[in-house]
């Protein structure tokens, strides 16, 4: 199983049977750059990209639940984060909550489930139910 697979490039629902698995990852996960045995020979470099600094917030879900659309395009323009798209951003959060185990996230998962795009309110039921909260 592939996170950033499922978190990027995957258009539409992540099969329920790998959303577990997922865990916290909203956007991808990178640990197969971690534990390739190639990566082990590559020469350390400072020429990552810096992120963007209005990116701070990209770890509290709640927020991310709740960031309107155009507010996500003008943060994520020209990034990778723009991949998986508003919807997408959107349902990777549903399932960050939902495998969260905490409950603090019954109204941005209520929130979410009356999203116009069914993808978002799926995950986000989906959500609800993995914290018992439907």
């Amino acid at each position: 199983m592939c996170i950033s697979y499922f978190t990027i490039e995957l258009k539409g629902s992540i099969p329920e049977q790998h959303r577990a698995a997922i865990g916290a990852h909203v956007f991808g996960c990178d640990i197969c750059q971690d534990v390739c045995p190639w990566n082990g020979r590559a020469p350390l470099t400072d020429a990552f990209p810096q992120a963007q600094p209005s990116l701070d917030f990209a770890l509290d879900l709640e927020k991310c639940a709740y960031l309107p659309e155009p507010e996500f395009t003008l943060m994520f323009q020209g990034s990778a984060m723009a991949r998986p798209k508003y919807a997408g951003f959107l349902r990777n959060v549903a399932v960050a909550m939902g495998n969260s185990g905490s409950a603090k996230y019954r109204e941005p998962l209520q929130h979410l489930a009356r999203h116009q795009d069914a993808t978002v309110r799926e995950h986000a039921c989906w959500g609800l139910d993995a914290l018992n909260l439907i």
